[in-house]
């Protein structure tokens, strides 16, 4: 099936974003998102924490003790 190319009446010629919207281009920085204005605010009081047991302190220093033991049994030891 044949077909024929046509030239264009009229070619459409590139312009500046300002040109088409009748102003400045935008600014499509998010100012205020990474660097805000002002400092920012305080909280009121001090921050509360979690409230643990001293059971669960003392079996989580335990776990943290054991997986560095393994740690150093691993490395250090001779097939």
């Amino acid at each position: 099936m044949p077909h024929e190319f046509a030239e264009y009446d009229h070619e459409p010629e590139a312009s500046a974003s300002s040109a088409r919207s009748g102003g400045p281009p935008r600014k499509l920085t998010g100012i205020g998102v990474l660097d805000p204005p002002g400092p920012p605010k305080r909280p009121l009081g001090p921050i509360p924490s979690a409230p643990t047991s001293l059971f669960w302190r003392i079996a989580a220093a335990l776990l943290l003790a054991g997986i560095a033991a393994m740690t150093l049994f691993l490395l250090f030891a001779r097939p």
